[in-house]
């Protein structure tokens, strides 16, 4: 377990440093000049400053150079500064780090046991009115595109009914716990209706291939309540496997808050990138799409080690 553990690592860490190469390349393409950018309404900018500006930041010099220089800075702490915000990119992503890790264990809190519990009840008579609203519920979770559904959600609850607000997310410390809450119900309720669907029907699916096992027959047997088999018996060892497919949907639930911050306004790392990449921030867009890469890498890597846990010949093999 040790070895494949450091394999696993080691292969993580390759695919990080090769990430960051394509990254930096891929943002070196995009359109536009940043330097111009930066000095933007500057009255005194001449052709001449615009190229001492290059050359401080090392723009006139080849990708690769460049490619050495930042790489070698960021594995010394210093991952440069925002061209934008005029501050380090840590600075400016901490914050934002905090808020998406709000929006993302507030729909975990609130998935995982709705999940559980609409998986359950589909499974105990597949096929019946439960399970067939149930199942609809999860395909409309898979099906509908994300903007539409926050759009439809913005639309009637903070337009018309005007009982929520429609964007923006108070940094810690600046509003009180009560008005944050209010801010991400929203968000967090979009997150949660697009998280909830693939895991309602892997459990539905786990929970009827376990109550069809002998050990289930056996605890019915015995003059256990159909309750009694199902939370003692059956939804313990369906929710085995449960470990690897939440740690595999982790990255993707990580990329949809991105999407879902970027529609509310919230100053999460989604919102983040955005306005980097729109604003040609090159540090800022770079470190920020290679943290997400990271926290995806992340969450393959758990589910890769989870299953090896749970089931060692994976480790053989």
């Amino acid at each position: 377990m040790l070895r494949y553990t450091i394999s696993r690592l080691l292969q993580a860490v390759l695919v990080i440093l090769v990430m960051s190469l394509l990254l930096f390349m891929l943002i070196g393409l995009m359109p536009g000049d940043p330097v111009e950018n930066m000095l933007e309404g500057n009255p005194s900018l001449t052709p001449e400053t615009m190229a001492q500006m290059r050359a401080l930041y090392g723009l006139d010099q080849p990708v690769y150079v460049r490619y050495g220089h930042w790489l070698y800075s960021a594995l010394h702490g210093d991952l440069g500064y925002s061209s934008v915000y005029f501050r380090p990119v840590l600075e400016v992503l901490g914050p934002a780090i905090v808020q998406t890790a709000k929006l993302l264990v507030a729909t975990e809190i609130i998935s995982i046991p709705l999940a559980m519990l609409l998986g359950a009840l589909a499974a105990r008579r597949p096929g019946g009115w439960t399970d067939s609203l149930i199942s609809l519920f999860a395909f409309a979770s898979i099906s509908l595109p994300g903007f539409w559904t926050s759009l439809i959600l913005i639309i009637v609850f903070s337009v018309k009914l005007g009982w929520l607000p429609a964007s923006g997310t108070p940094l810690m410390g600046d509003a009180s716990l009560s008005e944050q809450i209010v801010h991400m119900i929203l968000p967090v309720t979009v997150l949660t209706f697009f998280h909830v669907g693939p895991l309602v029907r892997y459990v539905r699916a786990s929970m009827i291939e376990t109550l069809n096992s002998d050990f289930v027959r056996t605890a019915r047997a015995k003059g256990l309540s159909e309750s009694a088999v199902i939370i003692r018996h059956a939804l313990r060892n369906a929710l085995i496997p449960m470990v690897t497919v939440l740690a595999l949907g982790f990255g993707s639930l990580f990329s949809g808050a991105l999407v879902v911050e970027t529609i509310f306004g919230m100053l999460g790392m989604g919102k983040i990138i955005y306005d980097a990449v729109s604003n040609i921030d090159f540090n800022l867009a770079l470190v920020g799409l290679l943290l997400a890469t990271i926290v995806t890498l992340l969450s393959s890597l758990l589910a890769d080690l989870a299953y090896a846990w749970l089931d060692p010949r994976i480790v053989l093999k």
